[in-house]
């Protein structure tokens, strides 16, 4: 059964516009290839770094939400980290919402037994 993720993926940040559009339809379709489904996209946007890492002073930030099986994060991890487009993956399941219409659970609720005076 698929699960929801959501994934953020740096590109390097020698590319030029051309080659972003090229790298992120290359994430789309490594995706699709391990059985996902791209359910949603923000657009790139350029990252400064707070310190340089690996010579790198920034990036292209691309966020996606996936549906994808389980299994199947580890090896599209993988994938990913040969691409020297890509610079670093971080891919984490989705937080669901309370559906519109439902409260949400009270402040400390299931935090363990209430304590009372």
């Amino acid at each position: 059964m698929k699960k929801r993720y959501e994934a953020v993926y740096l590109l390097v940040d020698t590319l030029k516009e051309d080659a972003i559009a090229a790298a992120c339809e290359n994430v789309r379709a490594d995706i699709r290839k391990f059985g996902g489904t791209v359910v949603g996209e923000k657009p790139v946007e350029r990252r400064a770094f707070a310190r340089p890492l690996q010579k790198q002073l920034g990036g292209h930030s691309l966020e996606v939400a996936l549906d994808l099986e389980p299994d199947k994060v580890g090896e599209l991890k993988q994938r990913h980290k040969l691409d020297p487009n890509v610079f670093r993956v971080m891919i984490v399941s989705a937080v669901s919402k309370p559906a519109a219409g439902r409260p949400a659970k009270e402040a400390g609720a299931g935090q363990g037994p209430a304590v009372t005076a």
